[in-house]
């Protein structure tokens, strides 16, 4: 074997051995499994901002579940939504996540570029992000 292909090898197996014999190879694949996000309303239609922003959250704090993307016209008056509100041209989310205080969670959030408005919902313990302007109420 050529030594520069030895090198590289060795290059890309050491730290895959060396986080092993730490207890860390689980973690190392972690990396590569699928968010595990449930969709319990429409997906197609959601922006690649939030569907980015929905996954970042589901791999750092476990599972999310989407309660709430496209919303008609009936369906958002009867949720209590505004009458511009961006669940009617789906450019926002509903959605409670499995782990972490709502706090870091929302924190999370704040930090992303990708998310506009932000809150959280005590009452259903869930969080609203959408496409627009920065904001929170």
């Amino acid at each position: 074997m050529f030594p520069r292909r030895k090198a590289a090898i060795l290059a890309v197996c050491a730290p895959l051995v060396l986080t092993g014999c730490a207890g860390g190879l689980d973690r190392f694949f972690e990396f590569f499994e699928p968010a595990k996000i449930h969709w319990g309303d429409t997906s197609w239609c959601v922006p690649l901002s939030l569907k980015i922003a929905i996954t970042k959250v589901a791999k750092r704090y476990g599972s999310v579940r989407v309660h709430s993307t496209h919303r008609w016209p009936l369906e958002n008056a009867r949720k209590g939504g505004k009458k511009k509100s961006y669940h009617l041209t789906c450019r926002a989310v509903d959605f409670s996540v499995r782990g972490g205080s709502p706090s870091e969670i929302k924190r999370y959030l704040v930090s992303m570029p990708q998310v506009g408005g932000y809150s959280y919902y005590p009452r259903g313990n869930f969080f609203h992000i959408d496409t627009g302007p920065r904001r929170t109420w």
